[in-house]
């Protein structure tokens, strides 16, 4: 797979107004997802790229969405 094709795509959500995830919870989000489609583990750390937060409510409830995936 060519470097720059995004192999792992995963949306991560948090109460609105809480704090953005770190980068060990988006890494762990990442790795879940790489486990969850059969992929070997990475030699090396890849970039992650983040975009959000996006306001969504879900039963009422507003929560903060971001979507990230590997580069």
């Amino acid at each position: 797979m060519p470097r720059g094709t995004a192999s792992a795509l995963t949306v991560i959500r948090v109460r609105r107004g809480e704090p953005a995830p770190k980068e060990q919870e988006l890494r762990a989000a990442i790795d879940r997802d790489r486990a969850r489609l059969h992929l070997p583990p990475e030699k090396y750390l890849r970039d992650i790229a983040v975009a959000g937060p996006y306001l969504i409510s879900i039963d009422g409830a507003e929560l903060d969405e971001y979507v990230l995936w590997e580069q």
